[in-house]
């Protein structure tokens, strides 16, 4: 019991989960920040929607989401990334459900089997600092990396972290042979990529890195390369490079075995609508992928909007491969 009392961050939760009186709440798990998660439960009871919701660190909803699988306590899950998605997916966790704003959803953000669905996106990014490296200086794509003018001047953080993970495996994904795996050339590129860097663990030392160790150039998801140019005093350039950016975009699904599938079902088509998008992307910042939701959003995250180009990546493919992928690095390349 007192696993689940850890992961719950409102006691509301606990209640709606063991109480027969709030049998008909509807339970969403999600990773998502606190203050998000308030804001989200404030206006679905406004639009008349009962939710409670279960919040606690992405990797520990999915370790949980898999242990319920016999017996779930979710209703709906909200806010996992592409990776975490496709595996619980391919697990069986989830149902299909075409959402009422489904349809003018760009391809990238919904899956084929019409399970999964994105609303907001992030980018991982390519940003430099045009005070220490002049523009004609700075990388044109991510192939550029390995070039000896930029040894020394980028970071690889821990492959523990998100961020991390993602650039990995959006480089690796430019190597897949036709079943899939990655090439020879591929893994001859990623070990030329981590010689040519800083190679970091802890966030102190990727700080350092920046402030006293030469580097100029952050690979980053796009808010924490904002971040990282205030605390540290940096001017900051975000390139759009050549094959595209890395994104990590947010999902959405029922749960298979829901005894709450109505209240799901329209509870997710109020989420991912333009308006409720919109009233999002004006309160925190983030980019929607729905393109009625973008055109409501403030000037700000429209011009975010357009600062890099998507790489394409088959998360459904890629998903099942990466902790291999994360293991040959750590072994063998890191």
């Amino acid at each position: 019991m007192h696993q689940i009392t850890r992961l719950l961050t409102f006691a509301a939760v606990l209640v709606a989960i063991a109480s027969p009186a709030l049998a008909k709440s509807l339970v969403v798990y999600s990773p998502q920040g606190e203050e998000n998660v308030q804001w989200i439960i404030d206006q679905a009871k406004a639009a008349g929607h009962d939710v409670q919701f279960l919040r606690a660190p992405g990797g520990e909803l999915f370790d949980r989401l898999v242990a319920e699988k016999n017996n779930p306590q979710a209703d709906v899950v909200l806010g996992m990334v592409d990776t975490s998605m496709a595996l619980l997916k391919k697990n069986g966790l989830f149902q299909p459900y075409t959402p009422a704003w489904a349809a003018d959803l760009p391809a990238q953000y919904k899956d084929k089997e019409g399970i999964v669905y994105k609303f907001w996106s992030t980018p991982i990014v390519i940003a430099y600092d045009p005070e220490k490296l002049a523009a004609a200086e700075a990388p044109k794509s991510w192939l550029d990396l390995i070039k000896g003018e930029y040894k020394g001047k980028y970071v690889i953080g821990n492959t523990a972290w998100q961020t991390t993970r993602v650039y990995l495996a959006g480089i690796l994904a430019r190597f897949l042979d036709d079943k899939g795996e990655v090439t020879q050339a591929g893994w001859n590129f990623l070990g030329a990529f981590y010689a040519n860097a800083i190679v970091v663990d802890d966030a102190d030392a990727r700080k350092e890195a920046f402030k006293s160790g030469g580097a100029v150039i952050n690979l980053n998801w796009f808010g924490g390369v904002i971040k990282d140019a205030r605390e540290l005093g940096m001017q900051v350039k975000v390139i759009d490079p050549e094959g595209g950016t890395p994104v990590i975009s947010e999902g959405v699904a029922i749960m298979a075995r829901t005894d709450q599938l109505e209240q799901a079902k329209a509870f997710v088509d109020w989420f991912g609508s333009a308006d409720v998008m919109a009233g999002y992307a004006k309160k925190f910042g983030q980019v929607p992928v729905l393109p009625a939701a973008l055109a409501k959003s403030p000037p700000e995250v429209q011009a975010n909007a357009k600062l890099v180009k998507a790489q394409p990546i088959d998360w459904d493919a890629v998903a099942p491969k990466l902790d291999g992928w994360l293991q040959k690095i750590e072994l063998e390349i890191r």
